[in-house]
């Protein structure tokens, strides 16, 4: 994947700032309308949460925060992420599956269920470890108002971390709850504002 130093990174002091703290994680929730997304994957006989993932992952893609890393001492910039998701492992288990980025949601679709059946069959937690991550689960039983994730063992891990809840029926629209963790090294709020902006108009264009 490719990177590019940015030499005149403008949050320099508010990622120094943040990087002494030893857990510099923080995490917000939101609701989507979802309904056009399902709607989309059904027409697809696609997953439903693997659609959710792309379309946010789209969005996510827009705001160059989320893809800002800090390696060694230069804060780098990935032209793109890749997609780790939580999937069902065996015995009531999960596991961990890997997507490359595809900008065509049915090509994504597709994919995704080779690769979500291919990783099912094993429990693999030591795949998606890289920096060029973004990070996704799902609660679908629990139609929660906050969620905390696992925050990455580095502190001055970048990847971003979402999960879906359970979904919220209203007239014609079907809301999901969203629970995103960020590091503040890297992202602020006036950046999850324009993500929640950009998600609403990825969600309600679907593909």
């Amino acid at each position: 994947m490719a990177i590019r130093v940015l030499a005149d990174y403008p949050r320099r002091a508010h990622l120094e700032f943040y990087r002494a703290n030893p857990s510099p994680f923080y995490a917000v929730t939101f609701e989507l309308d979802a309904a056009k997304i399902r709607e989309r994957a059904r027409e697809l006989a696609g997953s439903t949460y693997a659609a959710l993932c792309w379309a946010f992952h789209r969005a996510l893609l827009q705001i160059e925060a989320f893809r800002v890393r800090l390696e060694g001492e230069d804060v780098v910039l990935h032209d793109t992420l890749r997609i780790g998701m939580t999937v069902p492992g065996p015995n009531r288990t999960f596991t961990f599956a890997t997507h490359e980025w595809h900008p065509a949601g049915e090509d994504f679709l597709k994919a995704a269920a080779n690769e979500i059946a291919r990783s099912s069959a094993t429990v693999d937690l030591d795949r998606g470890g890289a920096p060029d991550f973004a990070y996704y689960t799902a609660v679908p039983g629990v139609p929660f108002l906050g969620i905390t994730h696992v925050p990455h063992r580095d502190h001055i891990a970048g990847q971003p971390m979402t999960a879906f809840g359970k979904f919220r029926e209203d007239a014609e629209r079907l809301f999901v709850p969203v629970g995103l963790q960020v590091n503040h090294m890297y992202v602020d709020g006036a950046d999850i504002g324009e993500l929640y902006e950009a998600a609403q108009a990825s969600f309600r264009e679907a593909f």
